[in-house]
């Protein structure tokens, strides 16, 4: 008599193979990441391309049809300055409503994708922002108007052309009226 019956070894084949297929997976969808960072680098930060795989990654362990598709879309609106949680939640929703999968995993999907999804709201000023003495919101506003008025290129030059009209006129406002005043 073996310990193993037949269900348990099927059981344990099935399981095998959706380990290898996700492991392919992840590693199809880490060359294509890897090759959009080669050419896109210059536009984004990798704390924002980190945020991305872990989109993909997490739509990839939980099922989702189509995750690298996705995961390719939640870059191009990384590009676009379009927060990734307008295709994060349709993906929880599917999760949810496909049922098959314990409440834990589901949940720990939701969280995941949720922050991932809600995180570049915060990271996308603070690494435009970086190292300039300019408030947020106006990097934001500039790179947000630029985007709407110039496309991808219009976004850096719209939040460089706000960072340096915000510095001239702070500059302008803080001189004191004495100093202009001849003698």
């Amino acid at each position: 008599m073996t310990p193993f019956s037949t269900s348990d070894l099927d059981l344990e084949q099935r399981l095998a193979r959706r380990l290898l297929d996700v492991l392919i997976r992840a590693a199809i969808l880490l060359a294509v990441a890897l090759l959009c960072y080669r050419v896109l680098a210059p536009f984004l930060p990798l704390a924002i391309w980190a945020l991305i795989f872990a989109v993909g990654l997490a739509l990839l362990v939980a099922g989702v049809p189509w995750a690298g598709a996705i995961a390719a879309i939640v870059l191009v609106l990384g590009i676009a300055q379009v927060p990734a949680v307008i295709v994060t939640l349709p993906a929880i929703a599917w999760i949810w409503t496909r049922g098959g999968g314990g409440t834990g995993e589901m949940l720990i999907y939701t969280a995941l994708l949720l922050i991932c999804g809600m995180a570049d709201n915060v990271l996308k000023p603070l690494m435009l922002g970086r190292g300039v003495d300019v408030p947020m919101p106006v990097i934001l506003v500039g790179a947000l108007g630029g985007m709407a008025t110039g496309g991808i290129i219009g976004m850096f030059i719209g939040a460089t052309l706000l960072a340096l009209a915000w510095q001239v006129v702070t500059g302008w406002v803080d001189e004191s009226p004495d100093s202009s005043i001849p003698q």
